[in-house]
């Protein structure tokens, strides 16, 4: 059925490539779940830990504009250029900073505008929604499809050994009836 029957015709290249196959299932119903849950663990953990790690060194301040909003950069009928401006803003640690901030609208100079920053007053992306459980998630079904991926290979790397023994046993075979056939006006 498997492989594993006395069938005189069955190689033991067949029998090899059976119990390949049976072990290779194995591994995977027995490693893919192990290797889920480590991703996942591990992914969920590296998560949070960069959540924790936002909420102790990102934090929102407003900045007070010191001139009207313009358009930085590059100006033309194909860009997209957002309306900035210089600000000051106060640091966690009470110092002054100033520099360019984006703005949403075109904002006159004394206007508050909110903007992030790390520790040391310089300005930072706003913190990334993180969902610690999605991360996990992904990281666990991406580990089971680099398993799958890696068992795959093995077995065509394993099945393509196993097909050149079983062309050059086919062949050595030929070689040794052929002739016999060839003889026999009943095969020409």
């Amino acid at each position: 059925m498997i492989g594993w029957d006395r069938n005189v015709l069955r190689r033991g290249e067949d029998r090899i490539e059976s119990l390949l196959v049976f072990l290779l299932v194995l591994v995977f119903l027995a490693g893919a779940p192990l290797l889920a849950w480590w991703a996942g663990k591990a992914g969920y953990r590296s998560d949070e830990r960069a959540r924790d790690w936002e909420r102790a060194h990102v934090f929102r301040v407003d900045a007070v504009l010191v001139e009207d909003a313009g358009t930085f950069g590059g100006t033309g009928p194909r860009t997209v250029a957002p309306q900035a401006a210089r600000a000051t803003w106060t640091a966690p640690d009470g110092s002054v900073r100033n520099g360019i901030v984006q703005t949403e609208t075109e904002a006159r100079a004394g206007a508050r505008i909110p903007v992030w920053v790390d520790d040391g007053g310089s300005l930072h992306l706003p913190p990334s929604r993180h969902s610690p459980a999605s991360q996990g998630l992904l990281l666990a079904v991406a580990a089971v499809l680099c398993l799958l991926m890696v068992l795959f290979v093995v077995h065509r790397a394993g099945r393509g050994l196993l097909d050149r023994r079983r062309d050059r046993a086919w062949a050595r075979e030929w070689a040794e009836v052929g002739p016999r056939w060839s003889r026999d006006p009943r095969w020409r």
